[in-house]
């Protein structure tokens, strides 16, 4: 009988000691199931704050980049409405390539929205009007784009008319030219003149001078002679005319008063002195001076 009592009592405790072990087990298996949820679980929120961050990032980002896009259309339209100051083309131009940059840009930013919100679909979790911002923003997009293409067809159309306005510059300024060179040609003309100083004898020779009348014959310049022996010379800038002879005789047509004969003291006259250019000329244009 105490045999068996002794037997009894040791299977129960074996028992009891294989029930707390198990107990100790489970517990440390419920345990370790916490903290791998808990662990999972701060994971889980770990990512979702993540995505949330990225999603106000790229909305930040996309804001500055609208705000940037308006700030360059305002330069646009102002270059295109002044009269005075227009800005160059080839700045219009950059402006455009650099509102074509931001749009690209916010096309990045609104696929990663996107990206991010089917992510955030999937998780469970719905941020107020997240997608209908996104539709606007895009809506956005879309509209920018197409101020972009008229801005670049006015930029063409400016373009044209600068290639128009240079071209018509260009003949306008070939005129100018034209009559420039016809008008200075004109008046190196009309200033041109012609002078000779000789011997009476020798210019009658050459029938540059005529002696007509039966008394006291006169001088006067003779119709057929050659203009080969004449100096050719700028009215504008003949002011006197060498002679170094006595009994000089201007034969030519002249007002007085608007020319001097000076005389050295020999009573031989030095030179023909042009005092008024504008008189002396205005009734020959050809000065003929003989001597004897």
């Amino acid at each position: 009988m105490k045999k068996t009592f002794a037997v009894r009592t040791a299977t129960v405790l074996a028992a009891a000691v294989l029930a707390v072990s198990c107990g100790n087990a489970q517990r440390q298996q419920v345990v370790a199931e916490s903290r791998r949820q808990r662990d999972s679980l701060t994971t889980v929120i770990g990512a979702k704050d993540s995505l949330i961050n990225a999603v106000f990032a790229d909305i930040n980002a996309i804001s500055e980049n609208l705000a940037l896009i308006k700030s360059r259309e305002n330069l646009i339209t102002v270059a295109s409405g002044a009269e005075n100051g227009r800005r160059p083309v080839e700045e219009i131009n950059n402006d455009i390539a650099a509102i074509d940059r931001l749009l690209r840009e916010n096309r990045e930013k609104i696929a990663s929205l996107q990206r991010s919100a089917a992510l955030l679909r999937k998780a469970d979790l719905r941020i107020e009007g997240l997608e209908k911002m996104i539709a606007e923003l895009n809506r956005q997009l879309a509209e920018k784009k197409t101020e972009v293409e008229q801005l670049r067809d006015e930029l063409t159309r400016m373009g044209s008319e600068v290639e128009t306005l240079a071209e018509t510059v260009a003949e306008r300024t070939a005129e100018v030219e034209d009559l420039s060179g016809e008008k200075l040609e004109l008046e190196n003309r009309l200033h041109t003149v012609y002078y000779i100083v000789g011997a009476e004898k020798e210019l009658r020779d050459a029938q540059i001078v005529n002696k007509q009348g039966f008394i006291g014959r006169t001088l006067t310049v003779g119709q057929h002679g050659s203009m080969e022996s004449f100096t050719q010379a700028d009215s504008r800038l003949l002011s006197e005319i060498p002679v170094g002879h006595r009994k000089v005789t201007v034969v030519s047509t002249h007002p007085e008063g608007s020319y001097e004969l000076v005389t050295d003291g020999s009573k031989s006259v030095e030179k023909l002195l042009i005092t008024d250019p504008v008189r002396f000329w205005e009734s020959s244009k050809v000065l003929v001076v003989s001597y004897k």
